[in-house]
């Protein structure tokens, strides 16, 4: 392991009382906590009080953070950039207490996207600038050609919303009756819409009064010496994260998916991770910005892959300033979809591009981690969730209120399955690494707020990839329009083509799809008494692109089958009891069983051990075209997560030790390669991925010459080459045997 960097901080603050500094953490984090408290019990906007899309954060008067709580981690770079481009519109002499500022642009202020509102107060101490309060939500509707923030068939971004720059909307604590007037005019639905921005005024109101307590209790001194203090912990513990990673050179591709300009683009983008001692640099690239809403812009890009890498590697590391101090993030030459430019529309950035920055920054990591000489960080490789959305934000008039009405439904949003982990398998419904908080709003409340019917809710059983740990099963569900004439807006799905990729060997788990049901037996099946379920609706399936506006009709039911993780090591390697259990409790398909992990069930459901045996070791043949020549690792040298190794200076199957060259080489070259196209084979299999016409979506397995176990599966697409392998330093610490 590389040498941890000497920290200015808190060495050269050597002269602090550790319980103190903890306290005032503590307190920092209490702050923000509390504001979201305030805004949650003030606000009445679902996606507010169920789903708690929103966070919080205080920051010092040199706009670093030093307190963040959220729902929704990807909001951990919003705070400090929009702040700074408040900062390049007004002087601080023209700042006053009182002053609240309102900022939503990806290009300009630092928003995720337009529809995440932000609230930005400064708080002064004595007459003196000594820190700011922000507070965002996702407000359920900004105006513009899309309902709630969302708009999928934008061309730029001048029609997806109001776009606020960073701009002071509030002086004294009063909402002048010309800013009401203009959002109450350009929104959907004004009442609610102005009752969540005074929600937020309410929330960084807290953070004030709260903050300026702590101050007169403890003096200004002593907040920004612990402020520093408890920066300088969290960048050393960092430090100390990406020491144990081996030096080197890490690259992932990933491709967004939109077909909402009348063919269906994959979009290329690719994450290169360089470790240089105690030192990360990410670098983003991608394919020219599009006339398309799926475009990154700085706040996403940096939101995921910071947020990504608290999942992963900085799970228990305090959330302020000294997180980014040790990372560089280069988002490369602008004008392509990890970095684009006005006019680029950009109200799925966060959830177009900026989820496959999550996939490829989580595989960078997974590649890298595995080679650890650390047990502990080799133990935090985890394969991909399935990191996609489906959404829909309809909008529409309800008969019970005669009112018009906006409809978000959250559940689909979050009902994917999680990644399989080194101690476990996946999470059923994890949602997204970016939102984990985010919540599932009760059948009742759904109902009881919009004119719509819940059908259904229920785990999709092998959707999960296969491995020895296998990904988390996605949720399917079904809601109908019910209590309104029609309704129409955005409608979404950004991962119905390239699914989440295992790791180690791990195969990938099932993408997301969806379908717009028209003339379904509902109304006969409640006559005869009956719950409607998949297997029973029926119905006419329209044919509808993934990204596109829609109008849906009374009785018309909306029926989304969400995505799982990918797998984890090699499936024939997972316990056959535990796949036989999987198999009786409904959690794997028969076929997925016998042809992913080689297990053989009775007919009374009891394990055929013999049989089993056989049918891996004929996989194990089918993969190489002869026998094996190689005898396993004992399972104990065997580690859930380490498909590949380095042993002496080359490259070792993690499963058998077979040498595979010289670690200046690309390990894959050494292995038997399967291409299969993942749409048909998943198919077959009982699994979810949408077909593409021109150029599908292939699956990459590499098998161990020698014992036929699987090391790697890539995800690629037709007529790319092999991806790389990791290009290790010569100084590099990694595990050797």
């Amino acid at each position: 392991m590389a040498e941890i960097t000497t920290l200015a901080t808190p060495g050269e603050l050597a002269d602090y009382d550790i319980l103190k500094a903890e306290v005032h953490r503590k307190a920092m984090e209490e702050i923000t906590m509390e504001m979201g408290i305030t805004l949650v019990r003030t606000s009445g906007s679902p996606v507010v009080t169920e789903a708690k899309d929103l966070s919080c954060s205080v920051l010092d008067d040199k706009v670093e953070q030093i307190g963040f709580s959220s729902f929704v981690g990807l909001h951990i770079s919003t705070s400090f950039l929009g702040i700074r481009a408040l900062l390049q519109n007004y002087t601080v002499d023209e700042l006053a207490a009182g002053d609240a500022f309102i900022v939503n642009d990806p290009h300009s202020s630092g928003a995720l996207h337009e529809g995440d509102v932000g609230v930005i107060m400064p708080y002064f101490f004595g007459g003196e600038l000594v820190a700011w309060g922000y507070c965002s939500e996702h407000t359920i509707d900004v105006g513009g050609s899309g309902v709630s923030g969302f708009a999928a068939s934008a061309r730029d971004c001048y029609s997806e919303g109001l776009r606020f720059p960073a701009l002071r909307f509030m002086k004294e604590r009063q909402l002048s009756p010309e800013w009401r007037m203009f959002i109450a005019n350009n929104v959907r639905a004004p009442s609610a819409v102005l009752n969540d921005l005074r929600s937020m005024v309410a929330a960084v109101n807290t953070g004030e009064r709260r903050l300026i307590a702590l101050l007169e209790r403890i003096g200004l001194d002593e907040h920004r010496k612990f402020c520093e203090v408890n920066k300088g912990l969290s960048e050393r513990i960092v430090r100390q994260r990406i020491a144990a990673l081996p030096d080197g050179r890490f690259e992932s591709t990933d491709w967004v998916e939109y077909d909402g300009l009348g063919e269906p683009l994959l979009l290329r983008i690719t994450t290169v991770m360089t470790i240089d001692g105690d030192q990360m640099k990410l670098t983003f690239s991608g394919d020219p910005q599009i006339s398309g809403p799926v475009n990154g812009a700085p706040p996403a890009i940096l939101g995921q892959a910071m947020n990504t890498l608290q999942c992963v590697l900085f799970y228990d590391v305090p959330a302020n300033a000294g997180l980014w101090r040790p990372i560089e993030f280069d988002l490369g030459p602008t004008g392509t979809i990890v970095n684009s430019t006005p006019p680029a529309p950009v109200s799925f950035a966060h959830v177009g591009t900026g989820m496959r920055i999550d996939k490829t920054v989580r595989d960078v990591l997974a590649q890298a981690a595995s080679l650890s000489p650390d047990a502990r960080i080799r133990a935090r490789v985890s394969s991909q969730p399935c990191e996609c959305l489906f959404l829909t934000t309809l909008t529409g008039v309800d008969r019970r209120s005669g009112s018009p009405t906006v409809v978000f439904p959250v559940a689909p949003t979050v009902g994917l399955g999680g990644p399989a982990q080194t101690t476990d398998d996946g999470q059923d419904t994890y949602s997204n690494t970016c939102n984990l908080g985010i919540g599932m709003a009760a059948v009742e409340v759904d109902e009881s707020t919009a004119p719509v019917l819940i059908l259904w809710r229920k785990i999709q059983p092998s959707t999960g990839g296969a491995g020895i740990t296998q990904g988390g099963n996605g949720m399917t569900t079904a809601f109908q329009i019910y209590g309104t004439d029609q309704m129409s807006g955005t409608v979404s799905n950004n991962g119905a083509e390239v699914p989440p990729r295992g790791a180690a060997g791990g195969m990938p788990g099932s993408a997301t799809d969806y379908k717009v049901l028209s003339d379904t037996h509902f109304a006969r099946l409640v006559e005869q008494g009956k719950l409607p379920g998949p297997q029973t609706l029926g119905g006419r399936a329209q044919e509808i692109p993934a990204n596109t506006t829609v109008t849906v009709h009374e009785g018309d039911v909306f029926f989304v089958t969400n995505g799982g993780g990918g797998g984890l090591g090699d499936p024939l390697l997972r316990d056959a009891s535990h796949v036989a259990r999987d198999r009786a409790d409904g959690y794997v398909n028969e076929r997925a069983a016998r042809e992913l992990y080689g297990v053989v069930v009775a007919a009374d459901g009891a394990l055929d051990e013999a049989a089993t045996a056989g049918a891996r070791a004929q996989i194990r043949r089918e993969r190489l075209g002869s026998p094996p020549t190689r005898e396993l690792l004992p399972s104990r040298e065997i580690e859930v997560g380490v498909g590949v190794r380095v042993s002496g200076g080359n490259w070792s199957c993690g499963y058998c030790g077979d040498d595979l060259g010289p670690i200046g080489s690309n390990y894959r070259s050494a292995c038997v390669e399967r291409r299969r196209p993942v749409a048909s084979t998943f198919a077959e299999l009982g699994m979810k991925v949408r077909p593409r016409a021109n150029g599908p979506v292939v699956m990459c397995e590499y098998f161990c010459r020698g014992c036929g176990s699987c090391m790697r599966t890539d995800i690629s697409v037709e007529g790319e080459g092999m991806a790389p392998a990791p290009r290790l330093a010569e100084s590099a610490g990694t595990r050797t045997e």
